[in-house]
């Protein structure tokens, strides 16, 4: 900076202060910025108004020199700058329509009394202005499309002087373009399918009532068990397999291959980019009900894109042209029974399936369009789109050296040995693969398999020295079986991942031998590679699924959106009260519960509890009526929250009263099964949740992790809904408390217990640390729970602590109540045998607890248990453990809820029903006299009455008191 310049820095900060030179500049700079928009755009007004003065006089200039040489022959449209005949037609009925539409609309206005525009003259002229502007600019068009390709004289000024036409280029410059119908049918398909997501987004009443009424037709008329062959063509599995093989197909035709994988690419990314924002929910009757991310199928956008472009690339392996129309076809058809499948099983609404169907069919246009173009094709070799070319023998996909060929095939035989010995050796030295959840086979089953497996695998790596192509299927076939069979010990990822490390001697063998073969002889092979690995992917989906995937339909539960709660759980219920757990969206800090009777009366409310670190608050609701509903809302930071924080209960009566509960055990981590349903219809009192809340199977030391579990269980619509609807009393069993078979040496026992307390709105419990054995009562029920798993060793399965607690707890509330119920997570009967994981690999305690009560005189007992995946019933035939003998107590085992079925223990008196989505009721029938009446039942999700048994007992002589 110079002199000068300082010193008039210096004069103006000192004139108008440092703050007001300051801003000058930036203000300077605001305008010059602003000046430099102005005159850029002045810059593009005056180019575009160049082009269209150089359109408009080449136009001109042509039709000169035609008529000053006499020419006779009429130019190519496009050296007039016209546009395709057609499209002058279709102008001509947009511009009339739209003139027509404007001019009715604007007179109906002017006229309309009251309207916003009534009587404003000025706009009715402008109206009428533009209505016969395009009036005669449509007539232009008809003109133009009559005289097509000569310009109407009349006319001429209007088409030349507007965008009617274009700029002329020389005969044959368009060759090699794409076809103008191709092009209009890419944009109308797309126009289409984004026209009916703003219809499906904003107006979805417009084709609610045509969803219901096409869907009812569906499954009414087409047999659905028939169209389920068709439902994989869409699967994204299915679908990403058919595209590689489509990719190796048209390996010659470049612009196939790469526009094949970018549509199916683009129809994966519009599928979940649309999704979300047009948030259509899928049918209440279907397995994924309560979604809103029906628009549009997936399944039906896939299978289309395969139907189109499929055919494409079998055409250039195959060099059969006349194929492709019937392949079309048959792919059509299998995407239409895919189609109509969705429909019938309620996973889309007919809407989703159009949609679907218009953006493939757009994207299968597009690739029809690429191939079209001849500049496409400038990388290919022999494709059958490039003209001029004759297509080469085909030999090999990838070129190899004879001296590569030789040691591609050494490291192929070498890699077969390694993954066969390696496999042999993890069979007999790791026992792999197992499940966290105990073996599904075990080693008897497992390690044979294995091994057949291994020795398959070996085979064909010997066959593959003399054949290299069934060899190469045999090594494909062991890779795959021993990824299906890993998928009943992990997830299905872990299997096709195995598969596809099992995979490499047949890769390797396969690139040795592809090179000197025909490009139909890959085909084939590839095809087979393909669709081994697809099934494996789609058996690893079933097998898993059989295992720890649904075992029964999905909830009607609808999905709460989350307000200010992310979920409430009741439990602690008594006569006057209950606690109501609540974890807090994210911000939010303190809530408080308010009751409402059904019946009708004054709201009660809770004291205002803060959150605490986790955000979960417990808040015990006092002050209540005995035997009454209630409706509740929970209030956070002083607004209710509708949504989740929402629910009803019922207390039990002061007194000797008569109520339901319902009993269950073991469910996979987040089911959302209809079991849950079903247990809200029967209306319990309250729910005695057995164990198995999740199977997680963690090995966590802190909360954390517990605390994420629970929000996956009760953030699931079905299990939501019954945590805010009926009061719960839960005890945990080894996967909700730690790994399998967890016992008191376990790192997670204080976490869990912890977390336990933070979350679950508990009774007082039996002890400050160690089990969560606690006891309360119901009526004149006394519910006594034991916690199997915290104080489990080798020697005990309660611990001498809780044992002694609960001899003494069953025999006193023996006498002073009508009846104890003994809630127990462990499977009771059975012969004794070491190691089990049930009463019977622990038959010294079980006979002292017998003994116990025995000697207490116990006779109103009834037992409740899970952890056996199955409903049964004994009437004490077989629970009698005394040393003295004699008949025991009725049992009621009941599970599970969502996990495959199995039997453990036994004989039950009433038999054992083994099945998914189970669960048990109990009935109490006391009217305060000197007896009470229980039913034990089992139920199944929908609603079957699986097995029931009653009895009355005599109240304790304390009770009548």
């Amino acid at each position: 900076m110079t002199a000068d310049r300082a010193a008039r820095r210096r004069d103006l900060t000192a004139a108008f202060g440092y703050d007001r030179v300051s801003m000058f500049v930036p203000a300077v700079m605001s305008v010059g910025l602003v000046f430099w928009i102005v005159n850029e755009l002045r810059d593009l007004a005056r180019d575009r108004r160049r082009h269209e003065r150089d359109r408009r006089a080449r136009i001109a200039a042509a039709a000169v020199v035609d008529r000053t040489i006499g020419r006779r022959e009429p130019r190519a449209p496009e050296e007039l700058g016209l546009r395709p005949r057609p499209v002058y037609l279709l102008l001509t009925a947009a511009l009339w329509l739209g003139a027509v539409y404007v001019a009715v609309g604007s007179l109906g206005n002017y006229g309309r009394r009251g309207g916003y525009v009534a009587h404003i003259a000025w706009l009715l002229a402008l109206s009428l202005a533009v209505s016969l502007v395009g009036a005669l600019y449509g007539a232009a068009a008809l003109a133009t499309f009559l005289r097509h390709p000569a310009l109407p004289l009349g006319a001429r000024p209007l088409v030349v002087g507007t965008p009617l036409t274009t700029s002329p280029v020389p005969r044959g410059a368009l060759a090699g373009r794409a076809p103008w119908p191709l092009t209009a049918a890419v944009t109308a398909a797309a126009a289409a399918s984004a026209l009916l997501a703003l219809v499906v987004a904003w107006a979805p009443h417009v084709v609610r009532r045509v969803d219901v009424s096409t869907a009812a037709w569906v499954r009414e008329h087409p047999p659905a068990e028939a169209l389920t062959w068709f439902d994989p063509l869409g699967a994204t599995e299915v679908a990403l397999a058919l595209t590689a093989i489509g990719v190796l197909a048209s390996f010659r035709c470049r612009a196939l291959a790469s526009s094949f994988v970018l549509a199916v690419g683009a129809g994966l990314v519009v599928s979940l980019t649309v999704r979300p924002l047009v948030a259509h929910p899928r049918p209440a009757t279907g397995s994924s009900a309560g979604g809103l991310d029906a628009f549009p199928s997936g399944h039906v956008l896939l299978g289309v894109i395969l139907a189109g472009v499929l055919p494409l690339a079998l055409r250039v392996a195959l060099d059969r042209p006349g194929a492709v129309a019937a392949l079309r076809l048959a792919f059509g058809a299998g995407v239409a029974g895919a189609a109509a499948h969705r429909v019938a099983i309620g996973a889309h609404w007919p809407t989703d399936v159009l949609g679907g169907a218009l953006v493939g069919l757009a994207l299968v246009l597009a690739v029809e369009r690429v191939l079209a173009t001849e500049r496409s094709h400038a990388r290919c070799h022999g494709c059958p789109w490039r003209p001029g070319e004759e297509p080469p023998v085909r030999r090999g996909v990838v070129a190899l050296r004879v001296d590569t060929v030789r040691a591609v095939r050494l490291a192929a035989h070498l890699s077969a040995a390694a993954a066969a010995s390696a496999l042999a050796i993890l069979a007999f030295a790791a026992d792999v693969p197992t499940n966290p959840d105990g073996p599904a086979f075990g080693p008897a089953i497992e390690r044979p398999v294995q091994l057949a497996l291994a020795g398959l695998l070996s085979i064909g790596a010997l066959v593959a020295w003399r054949w290299p192509a069934p060899g190469s299927l045999l090594m494909a076939l062991a890779a795959t079986g021993l990824g299906v069979f890993a998928s009943v010990e992990y997830r299905p990822g872990y299997g096709v991942a195995l598969t596809g490390a099992l995979l490499t001697p047949a890769v390797l063998t396969w690139l040795a031998w592809q090179h000197r073969r025909r490009h139909g002889e890959i085909l084939a092979l590839a095809v087979v590679t393909a669709v081994l690995l697809a099934s494996t992917w789609a058996g690893a989906e079933r097998v898993y699924a059989h295992f720890y995937g649904p075992t029964h339909p999905g909830s009607a539960a609808p999905e709460l959106p989350v307000d200010r709660v992310e979920w409430v759980w009741l439990g602690a219920l008594s006569a006057d009260g209950l606690t109501v757990s609540v974890r807090l969206a994210d911000g939010r800090r303190r809530a408080v519960v308010v009751a409402t009777p059904a019946a009708g009366g004054a709201a009660v409310r809770s004291p205002m509890v803060a959150a605490g670190e986790h955000r979960i608050a417990s808040i015990r609701l006092g002050g209540l009526a005995s035997d009454a509903a209630y409706t509740y809302l929970v209030e956070v930071d002083g607004a209710a929250d509708r949504s989740r924080g929402a629910g009803r209960f019922r207390t039990p009566g002061a007194g000797a009263t008569s109520f339901r509960f319902a009993v269950a055990s073991c469910a996979r981590t987040g089911s959302n099964g209809a079991v849950y349903d079903a247990i809200v219809a029967t209306e319990p009192l309250l729910f005695l949740e057995l164990g198995d809340l999740h199977y997680e199977n963690l090995t966590a030391t802190g909360p954390g992790p517990f605390l994420d579990a629970y929000d996956r269980v009760l953030g699931t619509p079905a299990q939501g809904a019954l945590a805010r609807t009926v009061p719960m009393a839960y005890v945990w069993d080894d996967h909700d408390y730690g790994p399998n078979d967890a016992g008191a040496d376990s790192p997670t026992r204080p976490a869990v217990r912890a977390a336990y307390d933070l979350a679950f709105p508990h009774y007082p419990l039996a002890a400050d640390t160690g089990p969560i054995a606690q006891a309360f009562t119901i009526g004149r029920v006394r519910f006594v729970m034991t916690d199997g798993r915290s104080g489990r060793t080798a020697a005990t399965l309660l611990g001498a602590t809780q044992e002694a607690w609960l001899v003494d707890e069953v025999a006193r509330s023996s006498r002073t109540h009508a009846l104890v119920v003994w809630v127990n997570a462990t499977p009771w009967i059975g012969t004794a045998t070491a190691g089990s994981d049930t009463w019977a690999g622990y038959d010294d305690e079980r006979t002292r607890i017998a003994d116990g009560f025995a000697a207490a005189r116990v006779t109103n007992l009834v037992m409740v248990a899970g952890d056996a995946h199955m409903v049964a019933i004994d009437d004490g035939t077989n629970t009698g453990y005394a040393t003295a003998g004699g008949t025991g107590f009725p049992l009621l085992q009941a599970s599970p809820l969502d996990r495959p079925p199995s039997v453990k223990g036994g004989p039950y008196s009433e038999g054992t029903f083994a099945g998914p989505g189970q669960f048990g009721l109990v009935d109490v029938v006391d009217d305060g006299g000197p007896t009470v009446t229980v039913r034990l039942s089992g139920r199944t999700w929908d609603g079957r009455e699986l097995v029931a048994h009653e009895r009355t007992f005599d109240a304790g002589p304390d009770a009548l008191t």
